[in-house]
């Protein structure tokens, strides 16, 4: 394929980006070193890159109309990279000569899952923590959008060369697990089941809620622990690994796997927590309020709070969260200074800020937050606070009974296995094929629906491209291409690797998501236009078999581990 050479240097970039930077490097042979802007026109008919000349004025050339014809003029495209180059007023729009275009097609087979892969990541390591829900919860669709979103970043991030770690944070020590100890006690469990602790939490939660005993009894278990009770400690890590083990079976489901699991715990038996009160007050800024509770003072800081404060203990002293997520962060900024993320609801981007602010005081960085919007079910908001929860596996159970009725309503059969997939496909693409900081409202017709902007039509496209290759043969030859469909198609998969360079810039999943739908679109009228077996010529019919089999590859996006196989949201 051919490939640019600038100042002696091969240009090991891929497709979209390798274009580009062989047009900045044809017109700063006519304009000299300055800032070349290249855009994708609007409509197909300007071409298929353009350069804008405003910006390229000099003492000799102030009018851009006359830059974008003396570029014209004075282009050297030597290796007829392109058809035509033509201006349009003060731009000068590039067509792409197809016949060499076409050769991405050969490219795209070759490199297979790693196509678009620009190893940005140059193996580095990253830290990633998402999810991190309380050991007493099960999982809900409202807090499922997080998992899914850090599951998506995860898996891009190791698609360009990161070395990822996902990270789980347990809070094994908040009031609710020294009330989910108490109900153990007094109830007992029927089995070490998820669910039969879920049980005994809202049977003993519902009691403290009419027995004040009942939450002095758990002030006094955490005052044990703290104090480094060991008897304690052991109830209190024993029961959230049951819970946290009882959460994980659930990610299973939808293929989400975690690295590395750090208890809250681990940072009161050694002193640490006690060393950052310490450290704040020597930098003049712990307080302590007329309850007996030590606070930071982020006055200096314009975080929008009613008061410019940050609670880190109770009246007795013992912890609250906020101290803990400041140690935890401080461990995890240690190990990555680098490259560190967080996903958080946008509820918590003001208690982020209040984070950020005491590590500040404290000498660390902060985690790079991203935040997203919250869920709708059919219009129905799923939070924590207000009662109205969908839980994971409810929603699962669902949505698979809304499958196989679709399925059954067209008299087609859905095996576990697909159904399994599907399910996890439908959940997958439609959470996140919406932007981050907006509503995800779920629909499950939409969700659902064996036509539009759905899982279940992208994954058909990839089911009929390989039954096409199953049943036609074809050899490596040199591309002939003859329709104007699969020019559009190539320029489609040329521009993969420069959407995963957009998608590291904005952490937006939905760009791809509307990517892969836009190719499948293309690839549906033209499996309706063009039928490949009854083609005579070899060499077009050769092409057109490569071209479907570049077009599948372009839509896997999977990573490989040493635990399994993660398949993404349009994985099959």
């Amino acid at each position: 394929m051919f490939r640019p050479y600038i100042m002696g240097v091969l240009f090991i970039l891929e497709g979209d980006f390798m274009y580009k930077n062989y047009i900045i490097k044809l017109v700063k042979e006519v304009v000299g070193d300055k800032n070349i802007v290249v855009e994708i026109p609007p409509k197909k008919e300007m071409g298929d890159y353009s350069v804008p000349c405003f910006s390229l004025k000099d003492d000799n050339n102030k009018n851009p109309l006359e830059i974008s014809q003396k570029i014209k003029d004075k282009i050297n495209d030597i290796d007829q990279v392109f058809s035509k180059i033509d201006i349009m007023g003060p731009y000068v729009n590039f067509y792409l000569n197809y016949d060499k275009a076409s050769n991405i097609i050969k490219e795209i087979l070759e490199k297979g899952q790693k196509y678009g892969s620009l190893n940005q990541g140059h193996n580095d390591a990253l830290l990633i923590e998402h999810t991190s829900i309380n050991p007493n919860a099960e999982p809900h669709m409202g807090r499922c959008r997080n998992s899914l979103i850090g599951d998506f970043l995860a898996n891009l991030y190791e698609f360009v060369g990161y070395k990822v770690e996902r990270h789980y944070f347990i809070n094994d020590l908040g009031k609710k697990i020294a009330l989910l100890i108490i109900g153990v006690e007094k109830y007992g469990l029927k089995t070490n089941s998820f669910n039969d602790i879920l049980d005994v939490y809202v049977k003993i939660s519902n009691e403290a809620k009419t027995d004040e005993t009942i939450e002095q009894k758990a002030f006094d278990y955490l005052e044990l622990v703290e104090s480094g009770n060991q008897e304690m400690i052991d109830k209190f890590k024993d029961i959230t690994d049951k819970c946290v083990a009882g959460q994980m079976k659930i990610f299973d489901e939808l293929e989400i796997h975690f690295d590395v699991f750090t208890h809250e715990s681990d940072y009161v038996y050694n002193n640490y927590l006690t060393n950052i009160l310490n450290k704040i007050d020597e930098k003049g800024k712990l307080k302590i309020d007329e309850n007996g509770r030590y606070y930071v003072d982020l006055s200096d800081y314009n975080i929008p709070t009613k008061d410019p404060v940050l609670v880190l203990t109770r009246s007795n002293k013992t912890s609250l969260y906020p101290i803990k997520d400041i140690a935890y962060t401080m461990h995890k900024m240690d190990l990555n200074s680098n490259n560190n993320y967080i996903v958080l609801g946008e509820d918590q981007e003001v208690y982020m800020k209040q984070i950020a602010a005491t590590l500040d005081i404290l000498g660390y960085k902060a985690p790079q937050l991203i935040s997203y919007s919250y869920v709708l079910l059919d219009g129905d908001k799923m939070s924590t606070s207000n009662g109205t929860l969908v839980l994971v596996t409810d929603f699962i159970k669902a949505l698979r009974e809304k499958i196989k009725q679709e399925f059954d309503n067209r008299n087609l059969e859905c095996n576990e296995t697909t159904l399994k997939i599907l399910t996890n496909a439908c959940i997958k693409y439609t959470m996140l094929n919406v932007s981050r900081n907006k509503i995800v409202n779920f629909n499950f017709d939409n969700a659902t629906s064996f036509i539009g902007e759905s899982a279940i039509y992208i994954l058909y496209s990839i089911v009929r491209i390989n039954s096409i290759l199953r049943n036609n043969q074809y050899q490596n030859i040199e591309i002939k291409l003859t329709d104007k469909l699969e020019y559009q198609i190539i320029k489609d998969l040329l521009e993969f690797p420069s959407l995963i360079n957009d998608l590291l810039v904005t952490n937006e999943s939905v760009l791809l998501t509307k990517y892969i739908f836009n190719l499948t679109q293309k690839f549906s009228s033209y499996y309706e236009k063009i039928n490949i077996t009854n083609i005579t010529d070899e060499q077009i019919k050769y092409s057109k078999l490569m071209l479907l089999a570049a077009n599948k590859w372009s839509k896997y996006f999977r990573y490989q581990n040493n635990r399994a196989n993660v398949r993404s949201y349009y994985d099959v």
